[in-house]
C-alpha cells in the first residue's frame, strides 16, 4: 500500500512539473523569446525535479526544459531563431543543474539518515545501562546504515587473548558457535587489537581470515573490522560483512567509526553501573547479616531466602531486571527487624502482645529505610507485603490471594520455607521433607497455592 502511494505521489508531481515546464515555456514566449529574463525560470522545475524525483527527474525535466527553450525563438518580435551553439549550451546547463541538484539532495539525505541513526544510537545508550541492549542497537543500525549483510561486536578478554560476542545482527547460530575468537591465531585481529582498522575485499579468500569455509557457507563476502577503544585501550572489535565484494566508502568508515565510538561509550558506562551496583550489593548483604548476627537461629535466613527465590523466579520465567528487583528484596525483606528490640527477636515466636506489635510492624520499618534509596524502590512492595497471607489473615494491611503483590508472594513462600527448617526458640526446626509437607498444608491458606506447587517442584528437582 505504502508503495502504491509513493506511485501516486510520483506521478502527482511529475505531472505538476510538466505543467509548470509548459507555463514557463509560455511565460518566456511572451517575456520576449530564449533571450529574455523569464527563460531563468527553468531552474526552479528542474531543481523541484531533482530534489523530489532524484537523479532520473532531474536529468529528464533538465532535458524536457533544454527541448522547450530550445523551440522558442530568440526574439518573439522580431521572430530570430538561436543559434545551435545557444541551445547546447543551455541544455549542458539545464543538465549539469539537475544532476548537481540530485546529487546534493541525495547527500543532505544521507547526512540526514546517518544524523538520526547517531541520535538513536545515542538515545539508547543514554536510555539504558544494558550493554547488551545497546550493543545489538549498535549492530542493527551498523548494518542497516551501511547496507550489509550482519554485523558483529566482540570484547577482549585480556586474560586470554579472547575476542568474545557480546552482540550481533545477521548472523546465524551456526556461524556464531565457532565461540571465542583467539587473538593469536587472526593477523586480522591482532590488527585490529593494536588498534587498526583492517578492511578485507573478500573473506573467502583471503588468508588473514581463518573461517573462509564457515563465511563462504554464510555468504559473507567483504569485512570491515574496527577497534572498540576507551581512550587509547582497545577493549573490543565491531565487524561489519558484506554479501558482495566491496569498498568501504568513506561515509561508511565514518559511520561504523562513529557506532565504534558509541559501542565505546556504551560498555564503560554499563560497567560503570554494574561496579555502582555490585558495591550496593555487597553494602546491603553486609547490612542484613549484621541484623541477622542478632539471632543466632537467623543467620544466613536472607541468603538462603535469595537462594530459594531465584530459583522459584526462574521457574516462573521472571524477567532479568524482575530477578535483580527480587534479589535485593529477598536480601532486605528483613531490614525492618533494625527497629525491633533484642528481646523480641531472642524470644521468636513466644512474645506478648506489644512485643507482637513491634515486631509486626517490621515490615513498615523497612520501608521506611528503604524508601530514600531510589535504585531500590521496585523492591519496597516485596519488602512491605512478604507477611501477608493468600487467605487475607496477615499482615501489614490484610490483603489476600491476587490483591498481594507476584515478588511479595513469591518472597512468602520462600521465606515461609526457610522460616520452618531454621526453627526458632522453643521450636525445632524441620527437615526438608517435613517443611515441604507443612508448606503444602499451607498453600491455598497461607501462601499462593500455584507457588507453593511450583516451588515444590523446583526444590524437589535441584536435591
Amino acid at each position: 500500500m505504502r508503495q502504491i502511494w509513493r506511485n501516486r505521489a510520483s506521478l502527482f508531481i511529475g505531472l505538476g512539473i510538466g505543467a509548470s515546464l509548459a507555463l514557463v515555456t509560455w511565460l518566456a514566449y511572451l517575456g520576449g523569446g530564449a533571450g529574455g529574463s523569464y527563460t531563468h525560470c527553468y531552474y526552479v522545475p528542474i531543481v523541484v525535479a531533482g530534489y523530489l524525483l532524484g537523479d532520473l527527474g532531474g536529468i529528464v525535466t533538465a532535458f524536457g526544459a533544454a527541448l522547450l527553450a530550445g523551440v522558442l525563438p530568440l526574439d518573439t518580435d522580431l521572430g530570430t531563431r538561436q543559434s545551435t551553439g545557444e541551445v547546447v549550451i543551455r541544455a549542458a546547463l539545464f543538465y549539469f543543474i539537475g544532476l548537481m541538484t540530485s546529487r546534493l539532495f541525495a547527500k543532505l539525505d544521507e547526512r540526514r539518515e546517518d544524523a538520526a541513526s547517531l541520535l538513536k544510537v545515542s538515545r539508547t545508550v543514554n536510555a539504558s545501562l544494558r550493554a547488551s541492549e545497546v550493543l545489538r542497537t549498535i549492530a542493527e543500525t551498523t548494518v542497516r546504515i551501511t547496507s550489509a549483510k550482519a554485523c558483529s561486536i566482540r570484547l577482549l578478554n585480556r586474560e586470554r587473548r579472547e575476542l568474545i560476542l557480546a552482540a550481533s545482527y545477521g548472523l546465524s547460530l551456526d556461524y556464531l558457535a565457532r565461540g571465542p575468537v583467539h587473538v593469536a591465531n587472526s593477523s586480522i585481529d591482532q590488527s585490529v587489537v593494536a588498534g587498526k582498522v583492517v578492511a578485507v575485499l573478500d573473506v573467502r579468500v583471503d588468508p588473514r581470515f581463518r573461517y573462509g569455509e564457515e563465511a563462504r557457507r554464510e555468504n559473507l563476502v567483504s569485512l570491515l573490522s574496527l577497534p572498540l577503544l576507551k581512550g587509547a585501550t582497545v577493549f573490543g572489535s565491531l565487524n561489519v560483512y558484506s554479501a558482495s565484494r566491496q569498498q568501504w566508502s568513506r561515509r561508511e568508515r565514518r559511520m561504523v567509526q562513529a557506532f565504534a565510538e558509541q559501542a565505546g561509550i556504551a560498555i564503560h558506562n554499563a560497567r560503570l553501573h554494574e561496579d555502582l551496583r555490585r558495591n550496593y550489593w555487597e553494602t546491603v548483604n553486609a547490612l542484613a547479616r549484621a541484623i541477622e548476627a542478632r539471632d543466632p537461629f537467623t543467620l544466613g535466613h536472607s541468603e538462603r531466602v535469595t537462594d530459594y527465590a531465584l530459583q522459584l523466579g526462574a521457574a516462573v520465567g521472571l524477567s532479568p531486571e524482575e530477578l535483580e528487583t527480587l534479589r535485593f528484596a529477598a536480601t532486605l525483606h528483613d531490614i525492618g527487624k533494625i527497629g525491633v528490640g533484642d528481646e523480641a527477636i531472642a524470644r521468636g515466636g513466644h512474645l506478648d502482645m506489644s512485643s507482637e506489635i513491634v515486631m509486626r510492624m517490621h515490615p513498615l520499618i523497612g520501608i521506611s529505610i528503604l524508601q530514600p534509596v531510589e535504585f531500590l524502590t521496585p523492591t519496597l512492595p516485596a519488602v512491605r507485603y512478604h507477611h501477608e497471607r493468600w487467605d487475607g489473615n496477615g499482615y501489614p494491611e490484610g490483603l489476600e490471594g491476587e490483591g498481594i503483590p507476584y515478588l511479595a508472594r513469591v518472597l512468602s513462600v520462600t521465606n515461609t520455607y526457610d522460616r520452618l527448617q531454621t526453627g526458632s526458640p522453643g521450636r525445632i526446626g524441620l527437615t526438608p521433607q517435613e517443611a515441604g509437607q507443612e508448606l503444602r498444608r499451607l498453600a491455598g491458606t497461607a501462601l499462593d497455592p500455584e507457588l507453593t506447587q511450583l516451588f515444590l517442584r523446583t526444590v524437589s528437582s535441584s536435591r
